[in-house]
């Protein structure tokens, strides 16, 4: 009889238990609302100096009430479970090096905030926009050269048998009246641009090159380091792709240099190198046409 007894409490149990689990398994699930960014508009901060506004803005980083809702290839129509009057922030993202897989919330960029409403099941459209920081003593904005005067602050290294000079023709220029074009043929048999020697922090602080280019060689990018009275480095970074397609078609690239600097033994000064692979495309005549060089730092 004791043993019966136990078998009902035992099945009354479990039918206490089913029903908040139907409960749950058959809630209703709630109607997002939706932000719908296209891009993130970059503007003149009149506090900076930070040269060019060239921007390849990829991404949006948003937050609500500053909680991470994720991070979203732009365009995008972005569901937020939430609603009411919220706080939006989009931080602009960016591919750190040209790699597709290594995104950042671009630390040298603001983000953009403003007030929403939110409404389940209604979308509303956002356009941000964005600057580059108020230096305010924690950043420095290092503009290398963007060749619109004659006076360039890059030039070939001394084992190079071809020059890099400033055209203006509007076919090779990016942006303004004139860009760096250095020509291949077949007579160059070694080529190498490099900027003037700087000092940068090797602290772990954020240190990115800037650039606007165009080529027909791989592109290999680096650091040459003084190191004093230690052996010096030449330290290659990397290799930005050659394009495939016809035509001049300019890209930009957000190039980290943080890491590389940790490399360095003793850096007493630095300098950046862009080195085309003029065997790469087997020979043939071609193209290397940078604009906009600058360094971003973290101080």
């Amino acid at each position: 009889m004791l043993n019966r007894n136990l078998f009902v409490l035992w099945l009354l149990s479990l039918s206490v238990l089913a029903v908040p689990s139907c409960q749950l398994i058959d809630r209703p699930e709630q109607t997002p609302a939706w932000i719908q960014i296209d891009s993130i508009q970059l503007v003149d901060n009149p506090n900076a100096n930070e040269g060019s506004l060239s921007q390849n803005i990829t991404d949006g980083w948003v937050f609500i009430n500053e909680e991470m809702v994720g991070i979203f290839e732009l365009p995008a129509t972005i569901p937020i479970l939430d609603e009411g009057q919220r706080r939006l922030l989009v931080g602009p993202g960016i591919k750190v090096s040209t790699i597709s897989t290594l995104r950042d919330n671009y630390l040298f960029f603001q983000g953009h905030e403003q007030d929403v409403d939110l409404v389940p099941g209604e979308t509303l459209r956002i356009e941000p926009v964005t600057r580059y920081r108020d230096p305010a003593g924690m950043y420095e904005y290092r503009l290398i050269d963007d060749f619109e005067d004659g006076l360039l602050n890059v030039e070939t290294t001394e084992a190079s048998n071809a020059q890099i000079f400033r055209t203006t023709n509007p076919d090779f220029v990016y942006e303004g009246s004139g860009s760096g074009l250095l020509e291949i043929n077949d007579t160059v048999t070694a080529v190498a641009i490099r900027t003037e020697d700087m000092q940068l922090p090797q602290r772990g602080k954020a240190v990115f090159l800037e650039m606007d280019y165009y080529t027909d060689y791989p592109l290999v990018i680096g650091l040459y380091v003084n190191n004093g009275q230690l052996r010096d480095q030449n330290i290659d970074y990397l290799t930005l792709n050659r394009l495939e397609e016809e035509g001049i078609r300019f890209r930009k690239a957000y190039v980290s240099l943080t890491s590389t600097l940790a490399q360095a033994a003793n850096p007493q000064s630095v300098y950046i190198y862009f080195a085309p692979d003029i065997g790469a495309n087997g020979g043939e005549n071609g193209k290397v046409i940078l604009d906009n060089l600058k360094v971003m730092i973290e101080l």
